[in-house]
């Protein structure tokens, strides 16, 4: 009986391992994956390291956002769920919708890549995660 719990806590840890491993490979993958939609969809206006500086910036209506900077004007925190929203687009407010920026929402599925709401959603998920990676680390002066 002894042996058996043990062999049972050692599959029970075996298995956290291997979950922990594999989330963290996942989250990997997504950052990697936010990259690479990054640099496809968004950096022709925010630019290469998201200061709102792309190559076709300045034939715009208005200045892309500096998306570094999204985590200082929110007292520190990225805003994660505001974000994701955004760059989704499809439930935009009226001074929202007078934007460039196209509705990411509609255009991902419409997608030969996307099968699925789920995978729009995930395609977002990582785009915004990859946004996360680029703020500005420098303290608000005080």
């Amino acid at each position: 009986m002894r042996g058996r719990r043990i062999l049972l806590v050692g599959v029970i840890a075996g298995t956290s391992v291997v979950a922990a491993v594999s989330g963290e490979q996942e989250r990997s993958v997504q950052t990697i994956d936010g990259k690479q939609n990054y640099d496809t969809y968004c950096a022709t206006c925010h630019g290469a390291g998201g200061k709102g500086d792309g190559v076709i910036a300045s034939s715009l209506r208005k200045r892309p956002a500096d998306l570094t900077q999204l985590a200082k004007k929110n007292d520190g925190r990225f805003p994660t769920e505001t974000i994701v929203k955004f760059v989704d687009g499809r439930t935009r407010d009226e001074a929202h919708s007078r934007s460039d920026m196209p509705v990411w929402g509609d255009v991902f599925s419409k997608s030969q890549t996307s099968t699925s709401p789920d995978d729009v959603k995930s395609t977002i998920e990582a785009l915004v995660k990859y946004i996360e990676t680029i703020q500005d680390k420098r303290q608000r002066p005080e």
